[in-house]
């Protein structure tokens, strides 16, 4: 059972497994939405030249239990508009940056096609869950055992809060995706259908401030059954992953 206040942090590698991302960014995973939001994910708060952290806090739910192919959860198979992977089953695409729901400042046009590589995920090895837990350059706390998502009425996804934060030696965008390790989606928003990636500029409405100047973004994570998931996040000059176990 995830205890409340919990932190999942980014280290620079997902414990030696699958890709090693670059140094130079950092993120922690997510906190559960509060009793009565509609909505999605989760990651807290955090500083570090070149990083983006996040911090977590969870919360219990239940959702109904499915996955959709790894393929599809990759972002391989059939393309969309503009060239782009379609989303997996059950989310809807990202029109850019004006589908966060917090947006403000920025909110016209979209991540630079630079920005999307590859997702380069840890492997599901049968083994327990390697969760991220030391994000560096940054330190965002304590680590977490397990996320806690809850359920969302109308939805098939369950949902927690994260709040991404970036210091402010780093100006540009970010590009959030993620899956369920071994196959299965991860999405975003606080609708009912969520949507498949967070594109993020200006830092978002009602989002903490961030010491030395930098962004932050208040964004809900959605999953459909608990288990082990890992996002990536794109800046320019960076990829960082980061690894946590979900709990419905």
């Amino acid at each position: 059972m995830a205890a409340a206040g919990l932190l999942l942090m980014l280290a620079p590698a997902a414990c030696g497994v699958g890709s090693k991302p670059s140094a130079g960014s950092s993120a922690t995973a997510p906190r559960s939405a509060a009793a009565g939001s509609t909505g999605t994910g989760t990651a807290g708060t955090g500083t570090g030249a070149g990083a983006a952290t996040g911090t977590t806090t969870s919360s219990s739910s239940t959702t109904a239990a499915a996955t959709s192919s790894g393929r599809a959860a990759h972002g391989r198979g059939k393309h969309g508009a503009g060239g782009r992977p379609a989303a997996p089953a059950g989310l809807s695409q990202t029109a850019g940056y004006a589908t966060y729901e917090r947006c403000q400042g920025t909110c016209t046009g979209a991540v630079p096609a630079s920005l999307r590589r590859p997702l380069k995920l840890p492997a599901a090895d049968g083994g327990p869950c390697p969760v991220t837990l030391h994000p560096q350059p940054a330190s965002t706390g304590r680590a977490s055992a397990g996320v806690g998502f809850r359920a969302v009425s109308g939805s098939q996804w369950a949902i927690a809060e994260a709040t991404w934060t970036v210091p402010a030696s780093y100006t540009g965008p970010l590009l959030i995706r993620g899956a369920m390790l071994g196959g299965g989606a991860i999405g975003f928003g606080t609708g009912a259908v969520p949507y498949d990636e967070l594109q993020l500029l200006d830092g978002g409405k009602g989002a903490p401030g961030v010491e030395g100047g930098g962004r932050a973004w208040i964004t809900y994570t959605r999953v459909r059954s608990g288990g082990c998931y890992a996002y990536q996040v794109d800046g320019t000059g960076f990829s960082e992953v980061v690894v946590f176990r979900a709990v419905t």
